[in-house]
């Protein structure tokens, strides 16, 4: 028996010799290379924050359930309405999209009127909307009551938006990328976007900052435009993102946008 034993201690100190050398090699390679640690360990802080802006995003997507959107004549069904609609319910699907069609005073008012639902959206215009004074006034008072209004881009609706809500908005054109504005997106579902997004095509429509009312805030912009932004209308919020979803490019980027508008 201590014959046996001789050679298995004989391993056993063999591997415990090795693995001190190992330790001394290692110690002896760190005090003469301490950059390569410093840089690894910063870039494992520096990818940090934007995991967790990632993942925020994701675990805070206490998304809305019910979102009103009008599919009528006045917006591109063919193309834009069902696939915007997607967009919305990517991620969150459990969210229903209730679409109208009419703008008479009746449904107008239905829409406007129904309290389970917190949140219309309104696709890019390819025309004005026929629209009566009345339905502006129910669609002022829904905003003011607290709910959420939100118009997808293009200068119609900019335009539709001054006729309604009284704004001055001013169009304007800037190409991208678009930057976060951290003075502005703090506490609001825009401050878990990335820190700039793409310009996804040509049909971007922006607005000046300088011509939005008291009460509104960037969320995206370059060079004085903006397109993203949050107006605070008495109780509630008028949103706009500046962008028609027609094209596939940096999508992703835009659907965060969309979400970060309804869930205002």
């Amino acid at each position: 028996q201590e014959a046996g034993r001789a050679p298995s201690m004989r391993v056993l100190n063999t591997a415990s010799a090795a693995l001190a050398l190992s330790l001394l090699a290692l110690l002896a390679w760190h005090s003469q290379n301490p950059t390569h640690f410093e840089l690894f360990q910063a870039s494992v802080e520096a990818d940090a924050p934007q995991q967790t802006t990632e993942l925020a995003w994701l675990n805070k997507a206490a998304f809305v359930d019910q979102v009103y959107m009008y599919a009528g004549l006045a917006v591109d069904n063919k193309h834009e309405t069902g696939f915007i609609a997607k967009e919305i319910r990517k991620h969150n699907y459990q969210t229903q999209v209730r679409l109208f069609t009419s703008l008479d005073d009746a449904t107008v008012r239905a829409v406007l009127w129904d309290q389970a639902v917190h949140c219309l959206v309104w696709p890019p215009f390819v025309r004005y909307p026929g629209i009566s004074e009345t339905a502006k006034t129910d669609l002022r008072a829904y905003a003011a009551a607290g709910n959420n209004v939100v118009f997808l881009g293009n200068y119609v609706a900019v335009q539709f938006m001054n006729d309604v809500f009284g704004f001055q908005l001013t169009d304007d054109y800037q190409n991208g990328p678009y930057y976060r504005n951290d003075r502005n997106v703090r506490n609001t579902p825009f401050q878990f976007l990335p820190s700039r997004v793409e310009q996804a095509s040509i049909e971007t429509y922006a607005v000046k900052t300088r011509s939005l009312p008291p009460g509104g805030k960037s969320m995206l912009d370059t060079l004085g435009a903006t397109v993203a932004f949050v107006v605070r209308y008495d109780m509630g919020t008028v949103c706009y993102v500046g962008y028609n979803y027609n094209t596939p490019f940096h999508a992703d980027q835009w659907t965060r946008v969309l979400h970060c508008a309804v869930k205002m």
